[in-house]
């Protein structure tokens, strides 16, 4: 929305007014009457346009800040009407002080004084409260002992006798200082609802008022104010200051919105600091810039009640130093959510514990408690919840140990508790103890949390001699009781340790694998029953890891999957295998296909199928060349969204098997629901047909081909396996029998019928049958 012109024109008309009070003024005025009429109505215009910025502000603002400006607007009409009646008096030849004029202009600062408290930010403590009045009393003492001995004690002496007379004369500068002196404050604690540069414009308005009150109450104490002087351009520029603190809040999009320029905490604080000091300094200066050597005697009242104040406030600011200390103190031992120790507090609690302990051969037990289920609490209930939940168990925990024992968050929903024992019962113990009182329920309103603990055991000196040491076996047991099915603890144990690092150990190097090229794909044939022609592979990882040694294709798939590699991974084995293929098919164009497995997570990212036709696209193979294989468990977390990301792919051309058929638990129902091609039964069925008969496969078969799907029999090892899965009907087979999963070198195409051949298989191909 296009910002009003209105305001843009208010301020450079008042900008104009002062420059033409300013030229007249500075051309020495006019003589005579015209001196008079002119004198009094220059005021008007800065006076008046100030007022219709303040109030135009006012209007679009609300709540605290419209009413400050609102008052602003009040105070600045107030002084105008005073000034209509001063040149009422004046042109009428009546007398002009004291006056009703003095009333209007004396409401200017109770009402600036009533706007600016709309302004401030409440203390927040009474320590606070007290130290913001001492600094406004500390600028009032020191600057009105200023003005007193320049000006207002002259004045004093001027009006004695006249006590109406001398009142309204004081009531000018110290009304206004101490409006001048809360603006300043102000400036060096919180304030709301105002920018640095208002604050500023407006204290300067009131500073220039406060000196020109002081001037004009001297000199018409001597009998020497006249209108026309470089006085009254002190009004006029007050005035402007006013308008100009007004228009900046005016110029920004949205006056009533939120400040985009709050006053910085470290300036707060250094005017805090410097404030109360600098009154000092400027009263001091001023004594000494007029020699009054009876001022400057340490008895004299206003220097007295400067120091009492001054080290008033020194001392709250000692105090508060102190409570801040301690509060710091506390913030760096303590978290602040729970009370409980913090994790630094706890590292030297432990390592003086374990140091006593092995002094007095004694154990120091460590348990690392997790919480099982706060995650699911954050995300249904928000934080909130979430925060009142990790309350309640730390107190808990606090009720279900001794005082002697120290009691952590170590950070999330984690918690260690460190305590010295005689042996490892004690502590078997302690944790039974703790799992039973984290699990009784948690009311939040009305609603009803449960939640279950996790807990790893580090026992010092025998695990760990060092709290970093203990902590991290803490953390590894921990771990391992998770793997245990939660709500459970377990002791650390160096063999846990040993398979975790070299977990560890094998993921950064399956990262340089993949970095670096060293993985490689095997080729298992997949052969027609009835004539055990190839009609195409199946694509099979193969790694072997330096130090290692080969590594299983399923802990591969497992390291892959626990650090977030397997998107990577799976897109290396289908483009590699992918361009395999289409080099195969320059050699000897043929039929044939690969069929590579797809995991969870890589068939869930958005980008699969866009993956896939790049990858096709980039080898110049048409989609029936490729078939992906999915389990049951990729497919039924979201039947709908499998489903149809399947028949996108299927658009294609390229084939859907689902793998491993028969090992979950409801494969049947879902299967007509998913666009499959090709169904390959599980090798562990093919293995017990002697045992159990064949009427399970018999069932697969006419199930598949009642909906159109190839069938085909993986893991099979014997002749007489392949002879009764072809008299049953099955269309397709893989297995031992056929061939071994072969390098690329050694799949020729060119030769696709394959000798029938009994293979003897190791224990360990008999568990993987060598499979991805």
């Amino acid at each position: 929305m296009k910002q009003s012109a209105f305001p843009t024109t208010l301020f450079i008309l008042l900008v104009t007014s002062l420059l033409v009070h300013f030229l007249w003024v500075a051309t020495g005025a006019s003589e005579g009457h015209l001196r008079h009429l002119l004198g009094n109505l220059s005021f008007f215009p800065t006076c008046l346009l100030s007022a219709a910025l303040a109030w135009s502000l006012a209007r679009r603002l609300s709540g605290q800040s419209r009413r400050a400006w609102t008052f602003f607007t009040a105070g600045i009409l107030c002084w105008g009407a005073g000034q209509a009646i001063y040149t009422a008096l004046d042109l009428s030849g009546s007398a002009t002080f004291p006056s009703l004029a003095d009333i209007g202009y004396l409401l200017l600062a109770p009402l600036f004084l009533c706007g600016v408290t709309q302004l401030w930010q409440p203390a927040q403590s009474r320590l606070q409260a007290l130290s913001f009045l001492l600094d406004v009393a500390i600028i009032v003492v020191a600057v009105g002992d200023t003005i007193w001995h320049t000006s207002i004690r002259h004045v004093a002496a001027q009006y004695a006798g006249q006590p109406f007379a001398l009142t309204v004369a004081v009531a000018y500068p110290v009304s206004t200082l101490l409006v001048v002196a809360l603006l300043l404050v102000m400036a060096s604690w919180r304030s709301r609802g105002i920018h640095r540069a208002q604050l500023a414009m407006l204290g300067a308005g009131l500073a220039l008022n406060l000196v020109a009150h002081t001037l004009y109450a001297d000199q018409a104490s001597r009998g020497t104010y006249q209108l026309g002087q470089a006085l009254d351009l002190m009004w006029a520029l007050g005035f402007t200051a006013f308008g100009a603190a007004a228009y900046l809040r005016l110029r920004t999009a949205d006056p009533a919105g939120e400040l985009t320029q709050p006053l910085s905490v470290r300036g707060q604080h250094r005017l805090n600091l410097v404030l109360p000091f600098a009154a000092l300094a400027l009263s001091y200066a001023v004594l000494f810039g007029i020699h009054d050597t009876q001022a400057l005697r340490l008895g004299d009242p206003g220097v007295v009640l400067l120091f009492v104040l001054l080290f008033a406030r020194q001392g709250l600011a000692v105090i508060d130093t102190r409570r801040l200390t301690r509060s710091l103190e506390f913030q760096g031992r303590y978290d602040s959510l729970t009370g409980l120790l913090n994790r630094r507090s706890l590292s030297r609690d432990l390592d003086h514990k374990i140091q006593a302990a092995q002094g007095h051969k004694a154990l120091v037990g460590v348990m690392f408690l997790d919480l099982d289920r706060m995650k699911h609490i954050n995300d249904a209930y928000g934080h909130a919840a979430g925060d009142e939940v990790l309350r309640h168990l730390a107190q808990r925990l606090r009720s279900s140990t001794r005082s002697s024992d120290a009691i952590a968050r170590f950070g999330g929903d984690e918690f260690v508790l460190t305590m010295t024992v005689a042996d490892r019962g004690q502590l078997t113990q302690v944790v039974q103890r703790l799992l039973t009182a984290v699990a009784q329920p948690i009311l939040f309103g009305d609603t009803e949390f449960h939640v279950t603990a996790s807990i790893g055991i580090a026992v010092c000196p025998d695990d760990s001699a060092d709290a970093v040491t203990a902590l991290h076996h803490a953390d590894l047991a921990m771990y391992r009781a998770k793997a245990l099915g939660k709500n459970t603890y377990s002791f650390y144990e160096p063999h846990n340790h040993a398979v975790h690092v070299q977990h560890v150990r094998l993921e950064e190097q399956l990262r340089d694998a993949l970095r670096h090229g060293t993985l490689e794909l095997h080729y298992q044939p997949i052969v027609a029953l009835t004539d055990t022609r190839m009609s195409g592979v199946e694509a099979l990882l193969r790694w072997t890891c330096p130090g290692l040694g080969p590594v299983s294709p399923l802990k591969i798939v497992q390291v892959a999957e626990e650090s977030g590699l397997m998107p990577e991974l799976g897109a290396w084995v289908l483009t590699t295998a992918v361009r395999q293929l289409a080099e195969w098919r320059t050699v000897r164009p043929m039929g044939l296909t690969v069929a590579v497995n797809v995991s969870a997570s890589q068939f869930a990212l958005a980008d699969f199928v866009p993956l896939v036709k790049r990858v096709l696209a980039e080898s110049n193979l048409p989609g029936d060349a490729l078939v992906l294989e999915l389990t049951e468990s990729t497919l039924i977390q979201d039947v709908e969204a499998s489903a149809a990301k399947m028949r996108e792919l299927k658009a294609l051309g390229i084939r859907m098997a689902l793998d491993d058929f028969g090992t979950g638990y409801s494969s049947l129902s879902y299967l007509r629901q998913l666009p499959v091609d090709i169904l390959k039964i599980d090798r562990s069925f093919i293995a017990t047909v002697p045992a159990e008969g064949d009427g399970f496969v018999k069932a697969i078969l006419a199930l598949a081909h009642d909906q159109g799907a190839t069938v085909v029999a993986e893991g099979i090892e014997h002749a007489w396996q392949h002879q009764l899965l072809k008299g049953l009907g099955c269309d397709m087979g893989q297995g031992y029998y056929f061939a071994r999963p072969l390098p690329s070198s050694q799949v020729i195409p060119d030769h696709p019928d394959f000798p029938l051949r009994e293979v003897q298989l190791t224990p360990a191909e008999l568990i993987t049958g060598g499979r991805l």
